[in-house]
């Protein structure tokens, strides 16, 4: 049998069996970032899993989440080993931005695979493609809703047509244990990116609304050890998937037409059918500047609760 061997990334190491934390300073322009790092090593050969969390800033959920694993992990009963980036968007959460990386206004989790010589997001994503996924045997990336949006738990996967690959990621997805698995990519995001390099990926997302309770903490932390343990890198936790999640096959965004106040009429999990009224923009004074009814039925993933709506954001989402 061979034997575990030093993890590196950048100038940041870990030999077998120990864990390393730190930050790497990251040049993306306008500015040079401090992205924390955890590396935990096992003992045992075995498959390299990178996990991100806080692409987008303020979903803190998977950020408290991913700490909370990978700094409590034993590295002397891994087999394999763990690089996890539990901000991976540092400017994001230092601004408490919702979507955008306030560095280059973009959305980190739409420019993916990224450029070296692009702008500050580009940049990033470069970085993270290239130290952090690209490396790694699986990949998986913590979510939750953002600070203007309440979800309902779910997992994401996309089918590669790889056989090997798409069961690896749905044994993943299955341990994760949450409301829904909806199956998808979504060009210029960290999975698809992944699973254009067939490499098994996974999105997990639970809570939101900029709050981390106790009990979504602990959902998304029990779902990623049971993730981590379908991949072989640790033993089978105790605690067995809570539930079976119900497949859905894709998901349709729903998004403003009008800047103004965002009514909506349905709440997160609720079915809606077609055609089903779900809310309307109004103007300040009230006056509806756009009506919004359900072009497909299914149920409401994600919903936002803010009042403040600009022309373009998205509204809700709908599993199909």
């Amino acid at each position: 049998m061979s034997e575990a061997t030093a993890l590196a990334v950048d100038g940041l190491a870990a030999a077998p069996g120990k864990r390393t934390t730190g930050h790497i300073g990251i040049d993306l322009g306008p500015a040079t970032v401090q992205v924390p790092v955890i590396l935990v090593n096992g003992a045992r050969p075995g498959p390299r899993v990178g996990v991100t969390s806080g692409i987008h800033g303020a979903e803190y959920v998977a950020i408290a989440a991913l700490r909370r694993v990978a700094m409590s992990l034993d590295p002397a009963e891994l087999a394999g080993s763990l690089v996890a980036v539990p901000i991976a968007n540092p400017a994001a959460f230092a601004a408490r931005s919702i979507y955008l990386n306030p560095l280059d206004g973009k959305n980190l989790n739409r420019v993916f695979p990224g450029s070296p010589d692009g702008s500050a997001s580009e940049r990033l994503a470069n970085w993270l493609y290239t130290r952090v996924i690209a490396p790694s045997q699986r990949y998986i990336d913590m979510h939750c809703g953002d600070m203007n949006e309440a979800l309902t738990s779910f997992t994401g996967l996309e089918e590669t047509g790889d056989p090997a690959v798409d069961a690896v990621a749905l044994a993943m997805a299955e341990a994760y244990g949450l409301d829904y698995m909806v199956f998808g990519g979504l060009k210029g995001s960290t999975t698809t990116s992944a699973a254009e390099l067939g490499i098994p990926a996974l999105l997990g997302e639970v809570g939101g609304q900029g709050l981390w309770p106790e009990a979504d903490v602990a959902r998304h932390a029990g779902g990623l050890r049971r993730a981590l343990a379908a991949t072989g890198l640790l033993a089978a936790p105790a605690d067995a998937p809570p539930m079976a999640s119900r497949r859905l096959s894709g998901d349709v965004w729903l998004r403003s037409s009008a800047t103004g106040c965002f009514h909506p009429a349905v709440t997160v999990g609720e079915h809606v059918e077609t055609g089903q009224y779900v809310g309307e923009v109004q103007d300040v004074f009230g006056q509806v500047l756009q009506r919004v009814e359900a072009p497909v039925g299914g149920e409401v993933l994600f919903l936002v609760t803010s009042l403040a709506m600009n022309a373009g954001d998205p509204l809700l989402t709908i599993g199909a």
